[in-house]
């Protein structure tokens, strides 16, 4: 299924819950469970993915766990069920180093041979940033010339010739961003601790993939990572600059983590920007769905507001 559309359902499902189920919640139904991606990237049932990870052997999703717990352990020690999950995926695959950074590829080897967690060792990097920053913005500055990949005169080709590049256009931007996948997360992770004011970062969070996105291969999850950053580190004047670039998805699960006023100023920004045309370019619903979902938020945080006081 089209990633776009799985986000799309699957962030405006945890919004109308008002949260991220655990795993012993999920239905085997529920498109979370088919289609994983935003909840395996979002919950901290740490439990609840170990369970996951053990029941898809096939290790489908085991590069977006890898990922989770790579940033849980760059911040913080991790707990018993964090080190399972990394001792399972790094005991049925196979990560082979790139000559071409070999620095991110030593801190990645350390971290997939530690059993102890990987803080300390993450931390004693700094010793030796200047070659990780240089590699890190190398890496997501090549990520942003893939994803910038200019489609010229394709409108003007016959429907086979256009099906051809297009598909040469996904073929070649999926098979980078799954080659270097861990490497992406620990460089956007090292100039998150290490440089957070780095300009890539802001890039790669409102650049957008020129290409039909599946629903595992974890751009969106490197993008709404950033995005965060980008929100937590310049406020609501950041999403008020950039909110036809965001997707409104993105835009109202950052917001329902925040404060009622940055939600209604949203709002009114939101509708004042697409209200003339009708609809968001891309969107996977109507701007009354997410006027909506804008309400909702706003009036739980007032609920709570009102009952803080009382």
């Amino acid at each position: 299924m089209d990633g776009l559309v799985t986000e799309s359902i699957n962030l405006l499902t945890f919004l109308e819950l008002g949260k991220v189920p655990d795993y012993e919640q999920l239905k085997p139904e529920d498109m979370a469970r088919l289609f994983p991606e935003q909840w395996l990237t979002l919950t901290y049932d740490w439990k609840g993915l170990y369970c996951h990870a053990q029941q898809t052997v096939e290790g489908w999703y085991d590069h977006l766990l890898l990922a989770r717990v790579l940033q849980n352990e760059a911040s913080q020690a991790p707990n018993c069920d964090i080190l399972a999950i990394k001792q399972l995926i790094v005991s049925r695959n196979t990560y082979e180093p790139y000559q071409d950074y070999p620095a991110l590829s030593q801190v990645l080897d350390t971290f997939y041979r530690n059993e102890d967690g990987f803080k300390r060792i993450f931390s004693a990097v700094a010793d030796v940033n200047r070659f990780l920053i240089e590699e890190a913005e190398s890496l997501l500055q090549s990520l942003l010339v893939t994803f910038s990949v200019q489609q010229q005169n394709i409108e003007s080709l016959d429907w086979v010739n256009h099906q051809q590049v297009a598909e040469t256009i996904k073929n070649n931007g999926e098979l980078f961003f799954s080659s270097y996948f861990n490497h992406l997360i620990l460089a956007a992770e090292l100039l998150i601790q290490l440089k957070p004011n780095s300009a890539v970062l802001k890039q790669v969070a409102l650049c957008w993939p020129p290409y039909v996105l599946s629903s595992s291969t974890g751009e969106l999850f490197l993008i709404r990572k950033l995005l965060a950053l980008c929100y937590k580190n310049e406020g609501v004047e950041f999403l008020l600059a950039h909110v036809e670039h965001i997707m409104p998805e993105h835009l109202l699960f950052l917001l329902a983590q925040s404060s009622a006023s940055d939600c209604i100023i949203m709002k009114k920004a939101f509708t004042d920007t697409f209200a003339a045309q009708g609809y968001y370019p891309g969107a996977n619903c109507s701007l009354q769905v997410y006027d909506d979902f804008f309400t909702l938020i706003i009036n739980r945080k007032s609920k709570r507001l009102i009952n803080d006081h009382l």
